[in-house]
């Protein structure tokens, strides 16, 4: 009955949209240049199923309506549309495909067992009529059925879904993209890729597309700004009052001396109103191993993941102390915050800092560069997350790879269906601003919610409401100078061998963070000294992890670099 209620809607939507003519709804933009070759081709019905923060049965109906207006139009293409939430997605693509699964199985066991029975009948001389093997393969139908509707008018039929078909659906994670792979549950993209789809390239940031050839291309990565920047500030005014060379003030450490002299000013109090050190720093996109990677705890094993770093590039696992970044950075903090010279990260009204460090885009930076020199304390990073938390595959099980392909393609290239699967229904979930204002939106229901990156390349629709499409220039050019993480797909360092050893780690890293915490910086570089000697002499991290020999199975050095050999040769 829901079905056949759903059916009528569309139909209706359908004869108003031919008898009403031009319309002026976002859903008619590439309904009216619809390819004309589409008419000639099979109708046909392909699933999608998406995760959803929040959608009403009333309000998965209007969104299924309004988005197989576009693709029955464009493409006589119908999408069955199943919106799920967010929390239960995983578990219900994987059910659906081990229903499909088992129904494969058990026919395949009926069709075994029956041929043993008629091999049986046979050597007890008993004429069996065999019957045909049914076609596993489902295939297109050669021609549209048509029926007539309430309205009278004659439409496209459009075929149900077959038992067994499961089409477009999203991957959510890594490990999810490589374990459907490694179970052939969905399909190799590269030939549409080359071919139908080849539009995508021409949308999509290239980095998504590199990270997402696991051995082939499974899925296509939604695009998306990834990370931010944190912003190196440093005071104009002062800097000019007191003779320095701003090119010379391009880090945090090579402004140690600037910050004292601004600090000594103040203290004297021949400055007012300025702090020296906005608030204290660390040393930028520093990576840990040890027992818990993915909440990244503080560890003696480390490493910098700097602004030249791509994720191919080796950040090969070391000893903390050896890395002489975060060392001096540590000990200028330990430095400027006993002579008093470091804020709390806030500025309070009337006062101005000499240096500090913020996160922001280039948009929201804007703002300090009358009063400050700006550069780059750290790119935005692309991360596993950023590439593999929402990508759209076609499953092994779909009527049509092609046709699939080319409702991911639509999405991912064209505004009119990707609002639609973003915000609603246009005129009950959301509309434009105004006739005359089509540059932003306004939200009408809330009965409609998605995440923003499930839906396809986030570059297509508008930010949010009342926000318009040229906001995401700040993303695009972001992405352009961003970093990926070389630890994009790494598995993390914990083996069922090493893992005794890493839970020392935890223990003995929790002592030297606390040593390292309690010295003060008149100590410190006879500290880092003894340290150096200490660990070295240590015999749970010179050879148990980070041997470099080879040799040693508990070795994170030697497990990370036969993971990077593997994954990125040279």
């Amino acid at each position: 009955m829901y079905k056949k209620l759903v059916s009528l809607v569309l139909a209706a939507i359908m004869a108003v949209g031919m008898l009403a003519g031009c319309s002026q709804n976002a859903e008619d933009v590439d309904v009216e240049s619809a390819d004309t070759e589409a008419t000639s081709r099979v109708a046909l019905t392909l699933t999608m199923w998406l995760p959803c923060e929040n959608a009403t049965p009333e309000a998965q109906e209007a969104v299924s309506a309004a988005v197989n207006r576009l693709t029955q139009a464009k493409y006589d293409t119908a999408l069955e549309m199943k919106f799920i939430p967010r929390d239960q997605y995983r578990d219900a693509v994987e059910a659906r495909i081990q229903e499909i699964n088992d129904m494969i199985e058990a026919e395949e066991q009926a069709a075994e067992e029956y041929r043993k029975w008629v091999k049986e009948q046979k050597a007890q001389g008993i004429t069996v009529e065999e019957t045909e093997e049914e076609e596993t393969e489902e295939t297109l139908p050669l021609e549209d059925e048509t029926i007539v509707n309430e309205l009278g008018i004659t439409i496209t039929k459009y075929p149900e879904v077959g038992p067994k078909q499961f089409d477009i659906f999203l991957v959510t994670s890594y490990q999810q993209y490589y374990d459907y792979i490694e179970n052939e549950w969905i399909q190799q993209l590269d030939g549409e890729l080359s071919g139908n789809s080849k539009l995508l390239k021409t949308y999509i940031y290239p980095t998504f597309l590199d990270l997402a050839n696991v051995g082939g291309t499974y899925a296509i990565p939604n695009n998306h700004p990834v990370g931010e920047y944190q912003y190196l500030l440093v005071n104009k005014e002062l800097v000019d009052q007191y003779d320095y060379d701003p090119d010379s003030l391009s880090s945090v450490l090579k402004c140690g001396e600037f910050i004292k002299d601004i600090g000594n000013q103040v203290k004297a109090g021949k400055l007012e109103g300025v702090v020296p050190l906005l608030g204290e720093i660390e040393a930028s996109n520093m990576h840990y191993f040890g027992l818990n990677e993915d909440k990244q705890e503080w560890s003696m094993i480390a490493n910098q993941i700097t602004n030249s770093m791509a994720y191919y590039s080796p950040c090969i696992p070391k000893s903390i102390f050896s890395t002489n970044v975060y060392i001096n950075t540590v000990g200028l903090m330990k430095e400027l915050k006993e002579l008093g010279y470091v804020g709390d990260g806030t500025v309070k009204d009337g006062e101005k800092f000499a240096v500090g460090v913020i996160p922001g885009d280039p948009a929201s930076i804007a703002e300090y560069e009358d009063d400050y020199y700006v550069k780059v304390y750290s790119k935005p990073m692309m991360t596993e997350e950023d590439v593999y938390g929402a990508m759209f595959a076609v499953s092994s099980y779909s009527k049509s790879l092609a046709r699939s392909m080319e409702i991911v393609t639509y999405l991912n290239t064209s505004s009119d269906i990707r609002t639609i699967l973003q915000y609603g229904a246009q005129g009950v979930h959301w509309d434009y601003t105004s006739e005359e204002n089509r540059d932003t939106i306004k939200i009408l229901s809330k009965d409609y919610q998605m995440r923003i990156t499930d839906t396809g390349n986030v570059y297509m629709t508008y930010p949010d409401a009342g926000r318009p499409m040229s906001d995401w220039d700040t993303g695009k050019a972001m992405n352009l100078d961003m970093i990926s993480s070389p630890f994009i797909k790494f598995p993390g360092v914990v083996t069922e061998e090493n893992k005794p050893f890493l839970e020392e780690l935890v223990t003995l890293s929790k002592e030297y963070k606390e040593r390292m915490d309690a010295c003060p910086f008149a100590e410190w570089d006879d500290f880092v000294t003894e340290v150096k000697k200490e660990i070295k002499a240590n015999e749970l991290i010179s050879k148990n992890l980070l041997d470099n020999t080879g040799e040693v199975s508990t070795s994170i050095l030697g497990f990370y670099n036969d993971w990077h050999d593997e994954n990125y040769p040279s």
